[in-house]
């Protein structure tokens, strides 16, 4: 599981430019490798979205009902 730290250290990671001068010292191979990564944070993002969409839009249809 991933945790709050591990997040808080990523966005580090990538708010000091380390990420960016990793990218540029890395081959061809491992950039895609770090893009393959940042792409599949976007989609996680996304999932994370949906699914918290959904929950509070449930929560508060629900509580709708029983306010009718």
């Amino acid at each position: 599981m991933l945790t709050l730290k591990r997040l808080r250290e990523f966005k580090e990671y990538l708010e000091s430019g380390a990420f960016l001068e990793d990218f540029e010292m890395r081959p061809p191979d491992g950039q895609a490798e770090m893009l393959e990564m940042i792409d599949l944070l976007w989609e996680i993002c996304e999932k994370a979205d949906e699914i918290m969409t959904e929950h509070f839009y449930r929560r508060l249809r629900e509580n709708s009902e029983q306010g009718d």
